[in-house]
């Protein structure tokens, strides 16, 4: 909050005022602008993440997903119209990110199920920073096991999602030492007594509005808060906090 002897100017830079609050000290915002953000799931939460990020000043975009939009999206996905009911939507969110914001974007219309996917958004990003936002746990498994198989100097990504009740964002993954979120059976949360979180533009919006503001901070500073921690949010009792993830030795999918 601006004490009371200051203000914004018409001319200020906003995006400039809201990191040098989010990050304290020297900050990298080349680095974060020439940032290839991947986002794997262009669904209601991946395609929130990825406006934010845009509008935050991120200007490329590698978008991974083979589902088309169906009428029953439009009430979470901002940028699409009735007109776009059968459209990929790879291709109708990077029409919108490179209309709207000048992003330059690239597309894989295709989901990511293994070790093919890997390599061709290691062959086409060049400083990639993904984000995990699909709804199937088990092909995010399959996935991020290809991934941490890759390469033993693998690019840093960040889990997002609904498990029950909780919105979820994390872990951040960015060093080998990191938790994924498969360590120590990381992604599974309480019993949520079959209450199923609904897929929701308010839900999207503020999930994504936390993950964009930890994935500003791990590219402008190298650091976050969701390196080793998964923050949960119940959606029946209001509460929010951050559960600690421990690297576990066996883990079969960053360690496969």
């Amino acid at each position: 909050m601006l004490a009371e002897d200051e203000h914004l100017s018409e001319a200020s830079d906003r995006n400039a005022v809201f990191l040098s609050a989010l990050c304290a000290g020297p900050r990298d915002l080349a680095g974060f602008q020439d940032t290839d953000f991947v986002i794997v799931g262009c669904g209601g939460l991946g395609s929130q993440i990825a406006v934010q990020l845009a509008a935050l000043g991120a200007h490329n975009f590698f978008l991974v997903d083979g589902d088309r939009i169906d009428e029953s999206n439009l009430n979470r996905l901002t940028w699409a119209t009735r007109q776009d009911v059968g459209q990929l939507k790879t291709d109708r969110l990077a029409s919108y990110l490179s209309s709207r914001f000048s992003a330059t974007v690239l597309t894989l219309p295709e989901f990511a199920t293994g070790s093919e996917a890997v390599r061709l958004i290691m062959a086409y990003a060049r400083n990639p920073f993904l984000v995990l936002a699909g709804d199937n746990a088990s092909l995010a498994r399959q996935f991020l096991t290809a991934y941490h198989a890759f390469s033993a100097a693998f690019p840093p990504y960040l889990h997002v999602g609904y498990v029950g009740a909780h919105c979820i964002a994390g872990p951040l993954v960015a060093r080998p030492d990191d938790a994924c979120p498969f360590c120590n059976s990381a992604a599974e949360v309480a019993n949520d007594s079959g209450f199923v979180a609904p897929s929701a533009l308010a839900n999207n919006a503020l999930i994504a509005g936390f993950a964009v503001s930890q994935i500003a901070m791990e590219r402008l500073t190298r650091r976050s808060i969701l390196c080793g921690h998964r923050w949960l949010f119940d959606l029946r009792t209001g509460r929010a906090g951050l559960r600690s993830i421990s690297k576990h030795p066996e883990c079969k999918v960053c360690h496969p």
